[in-house]
Order: C-alpha cells, then structure tokens, then sequence
C-alpha cells in the first residue's frame, strides 16, 4: 500500500488508533460492568451493595473491566485492519 501523496503524514495515527479502540473497549466493559450490577446477575449487585467498602469494591471492578475490555477494544481494531489472507493465516495458527 503506498501512501497518498496528497495527505500529509500524521505522525500521531498510531496513538490515535490505539486510543480510539480502547476507549472504545473502556466503555464497553464499564456497560457491561453496570448490567452486571444492576441485573444482579449471580449476585453480585447486592454483594457489592452489602459490602463495608461497596466504592472501593466498584471501582476495583470498573479499572478490571475497563482494563481487560480496553485491550480486547485494541485488538479488534488492529484485527479489522487485517487483510483476510492474515485472519486465514492466524486461524490456521491457533
């Protein structure tokens, strides 16, 4: 792929890229986290409720999901850049 001479080169692409996906990921985890809570799903929602410290134990939860659905976020945008031939050849490597 060459590059287009007519746009100027952004030496903050990458960052950009990476910031997008996992802010993207960031927020998907904190909704996910809240439905959790307030569908009380295995209990959680009146654990944390119940619990002496219930903001520490929610924001603990909120870095954790936030963290671990951030870099799911990076990877999938880096995985949808990919051309096909790529997502043959790590299928075919997992």
């Amino acid at each position: 792929m060459t590059p287009d001479p007519k746009k100027p080169h952004d030496p903050c692409r990458l960052a950009k890229f990476v910031a997008l996906h996992a802010a993207t990921g960031i927020v998907a985890g904190w909704v996910c986290l809240l439905i959790l809570l307030w569908l009380d799903i295995g209990g959680l929602g009146s654990l944390i409720e119940r619990a002496e410290r219930s903001e520490m134990a929610t924001v603990l939860l909120a870095i954790g999901f936030g963290t671990s659905f951030g870099f799911v976020g990076i990877a999938w945008g880096v995985l949808a850049v990919l051309p096909q031939e790529m997502w043959i050849l790590i299928l075919v490597m997992a």
